[in-house]
């Protein structure tokens, strides 16, 4: 399907056009081939290794325990997350439990969809964090990307993952719903990221312990080496460094006094042009959700 897409060189988009092919081609080959290095190619051409500064930021990072208890399962959370959606607009969105996935909370914006992991469970304060982490940035820029004129800006433009969850995290931040301590274990993602590149997974395990505990050290083994079809050798699957190196990003350009209803016209990222798009009549500004409201004195 990809090699009988035609992409029109004069287009304004065609070279973002052709850019999302060859990483969704490049994601293909990965799940297909599932060998370290065409993981390794995935995160050089996404740009996924955190680099030195990043990694003295992540071991600079102080670490806070959060005692509170989970209470709530999943069951719960849907009814939270479904009353969400409709108090934001988003008719046509469901919420459904998965029970094959890694993450607790997921959003499928191309099906309209939040998925819960059947088995995960939930902290109070998890309820308020993770309506305006996954709700309010991930749903309604895909959604106000769908409702741009061009589809891209709703399936999302290559880079856009990083300010996305850079963006989810800073709305957790000003919300006060962040958990205590979230950039120490960020932090030790990056770090992990960084020894999984030369350890498998037994040693990668014992060394996260090291930094942070058993628990903590399990559940970033899995995720950073989950997809590689050898586990027990070097390689990683690096994509998470985006969470640690997007909320920096995000904060600094939203601090230098950019403005953030351009991070809501649709999935895009910082470094794209979006004032020169919405002169150019490409991209109209579209709502900014509650959880940034302080930027502005009202919603555009």
């Amino acid at each position: 399907m990809l090699d009988s897409l035609t992409v029109p060189g004069t287009h304004p988009f065609g070279g973002l056009l052709t850019e999302a092919i060859a990483s969704t081609r490049l994601y293909i080959e990965a799940l297909s081939l599932r060998t370290a290095g065409v993981f390794d190619e995935l995160a050089i051409r996404a740009n996924w290794y955190p680099d030195s500064s990043l990694i003295q930021s992540a071991q600079a990072e102080t670490r806070e325990r959060d005692m509170t208890p989970f209470c709530l399962g999943a069951q719960e959370l849907m009814q939270h997350l479904r009353d969400a959606l409709v108090e934001r607009g988003l008719n046509g969105w469901t919420v459904e439990l998965d029970s094959v996935m890694s993450a607790r909370v997921l959003v499928d914006g191309a099906k309209r969809l939040l998925r819960v992991n059947s088995r995960a469970r939930f902290r109070e304060r998890d309820v308020a964090k993770l309506i305006v982490h996954e709700v309010e940035v991930h749903a309604i820029r895909s959604a106000n990307g769908q409702q741009q004129s061009l589809q891209i800006f709703g399936t999302g433009l290559p880079g856009a993952l990083e300010t996305e969850e850079g963006l989810a995290l800073l709305a957790e931040e000003r919300s006060g719903t962040a958990a205590p301590g979230g950039g120490w274990r960020q932090g030790v993602v990056v770090r992990a990221i960084d020894w999984a590149r030369e350890m498998g997974f037994r040693d990668l395990f014992e060394r996260i312990c090291e930094a942070g505990g058993e628990s903590l050290a399990w559940g970033i083994s899995l995720r950073l080496k989950r997809g590689l079809q050898e586990p027990g050798k070097p390689g990683v699957y690096a994509k998470d460094v985006v969470y640690y190196k997007g909320l920096k990003r995000v904060r600094a350009w939203l601090d230098a006094g950019n403005p953030v209803e351009h991070l809501f016209v649709g999935k895009v990222g910082i470094e794209h042009p979006i004032q020169e798009w919405l002169e150019e009549g490409l991209l109209e500004l579209k709502p900014v959700p509650r959880s940034f409201l302080s930027e502005r004195e009202s919603a555009v």
